[in-house]
């Protein structure tokens, strides 16, 4: 299997936003944005994802495209040939659509294993 440093990376991320979103659920009672989640809950600080969201993204709204963004990772994951587009472009248009900075810095975060991903993405027009 082709980029399997890549996939391995992309696995790996896929479950920090899974464990990010099952620990929003249990512990977000207090907070309203991304913002103040940070702010409120060491144990999500150092996430690249949550990191570089919009901090005034509602907490219920991340929550909502995050789940939308990566819902199709499983599978993509494990098909062949690896289609770059399909993972990049969700995550872009659902979590970064209007914070190209942000998705520069996740991106960023993991270049050094997916170096791809930062141009994969459809940038919308």
């Amino acid at each position: 299997m082709k980029d399997a440093y890549g996939r391995r990376a992309l696995l790996l991320q896929l479950g920090d936003v899974l464990k990010m979103l099952d620990y929003i659920k249990a512990h977000s009672h207090d907070a309203q944005t991304v913002g103040d989640l940070i702010r409120h809950h060491e144990a999500l600080a150092g996430i690249a994802l949550l990191d570089s969201v919009a901090q005034t993204m509602t907490v219920s709204e991340l929550e909502y495209r995050a789940l939308h963004a990566f819902c199709r990772w499983p599978q993509l994951l494990l098909d062949e040939p690896l289609d770059h587009g399909a993972l990049a472009t969700p995550v872009r248009e659902g979590l970064f659509d209007d914070n190209p900075y942000g998705w520069e810095s996740w991106t960023e975060s993991l270049a050094n294993v997916v170096p791809w991903l930062a141009t994969a993405a459809a940038v919308p027009v």
